[in-house]
């Protein structure tokens, strides 16, 4: 896991929130970064801003967090949307460089996390994927669901369905949660199945979390 955020002392206008700017980027980040160990963590958290009264961690029960106490809010808010964006995967990218050569060198490592952050770069911070583990098929096979996954500034990251008929153009495109969105719902739509021509989503409880009639 993988969030870049404001400290709980940081100053910010009410309606900004770093975490919400920095969900696409970060799970844009993490969707095309290879399998490395940073530094053996599960969570690794960047704050900008104060540290505050925050405890720092390293590596504690698989969680890292760091602090960029230096981060110039005014400047940044200041800045266009797509700058404001750059910002933040420069601030990211170097945190895990910070984090991943606190103890040892790991040249393959910040290769690694530097090849990722151009990556991102090029996608303009905007990433569609689609989920096939929730794509299915009506029984008489004239119609298929595909689900996808976007992640960008405008929505967020926001899930969609689309339906294909068997002449194969789409007959319609349905949004699967409010945009726009900053939660990671890859456990939240987590399996798919089709029961008396209704297409149903449920979560990793078993609980149905979304549902379309078939046409």
């Amino acid at each position: 896991m993988l969030i870049l955020q404001e400290s709980d002392s940081a100053i910010l206008p009410e309606n900004v929130r770093i975490r919400w700017l920095s969900h696409p980027i970060t799970q844009i980040f993490m969707a095309l970064l290879p399998k490395i160990e940073i530094n053996g963590s599960s969570k690794i958290v960047v704050e900008l801003g104060p540290r505050g009264e925050e405890d720092l961690f390293d590596n504690v029960l698989g969680v890292t967090n760091i602090f960029i106490e230096d981060f110039d809010f005014k400047a940044f808010l200041s800045l266009d949307r797509f700058t404001q964006n750059t910002k933040l995967l420069e601030e990211l990218s170097n945190a895990l460089i910070t984090i991943a050569t606190k103890k040892v060198e790991n040249k393959e490592v910040v290769s690694v996390i530097n090849a990722t952050r151009n990556a991102v770069k090029e996608t303009q911070f905007q990433l569609t994927t689609q989920i096939k583990k929730l794509s299915k098929s009506s029984k008489d096979k004239k119609q298929k669901i595909d689900v996808f996954r976007l992640l960008s500034p405008e929505v967020g990251e926001s899930w969609y369905c689309e339906i294909t008929n068997s002449q194969h153009s789409t007959e319609e495109k349905t949004w699967m949660n409010d945009i726009p969105s900053f939660i990671d719902r890859s456990d939240y739509f987590k399996s798919a199945e089709i029961k008396d021509d209704i297409y149903i989503v449920k979560n990793r409880l078993g609980k149905i979390v979304f549902e379309m009639p078939l046409s």
